[in-house]
């Protein structure tokens, strides 16, 4: 069974001013810890899709194919279709947002087998909120495609069967939108 992982790094990060994904988290940028977790999966293959030309440099570097998403001021759906157009298209589909810098290699795992078991859209969630990354099969190539603006994934999932993974930590879930949310990080990875 293919499964890429597409990751998403193309985000204006309004709220913060400034690029966020470039701002150091523990001694790493922000976005390498997603980097980082991902080449210890073991993907078919690693598509990034950013408006950024040092993340894009270093995706190649790892050996990841490094997409430049040129309308990010479309919102979301762009990064999701420049994904999907870069995966093989008999392979599952597993998205990921490049400012969560607290999900466990464990968790992506789970999900991983979770999706292997029942080949339903497939992610995390705790007893107050659902999370990325999400999985999807080939067969919501088309509907991903015909997203807009800010429209994710999720929009295609309510009358589908689903595989929701239980973790114990809401931490994994939380993405980084402000400094506040940033200094909460680093309190908590401690």
């Amino acid at each position: 069974m293919k499964i890429s992982a597409i990751i998403m790094a193309s985000g204006l990060s309004k709220r913060m001013g400034e690029n966020k994904l470039l701002l150091d988290f523990n001694g790493k940028k922000l976005y390498q810890w997603t980097f980082d977790m991902i080449e210890k999966v073991g993907f078919y293959d690693v598509i990034l899709v950013s408006s950024y030309e040092e993340i894009l440099n270093d995706a190649k570097k790892r050996g990841f194919k490094a997409i430049f998403n040129d309308k990010n001021e479309v919102g979301k759906s762009a990064s999701i279709k420049y994904g999907v157009l870069n995966c093989d298209k008999d392979s599952a589909m597993m998205f990921f947002v490049a400012d969560q810098p607290l999900l466990t290699l464990e968790t992506v795992n789970k999900l991983i087998e979770a999706y292997k078991k029942n080949e339903y859209v497939t992610y995390p969630r705790t007893e107050k909120r659902r999370g990325a990354p999400v999985i999807f099969s080939n067969e919501f190539r088309e509907g991903l495609l015909a997203l807009e603006f800010d429209q994710g994934g999720m929009l295609l999932v309510k009358d589908n069967d689903k595989n929701e993974v239980y973790i114990d930590d809401i931490k994994e879930l939380w993405d980084v939108d402000t400094y506040r949310n940033l200094e909460e990080f680093e309190d908590a990875r401690k």
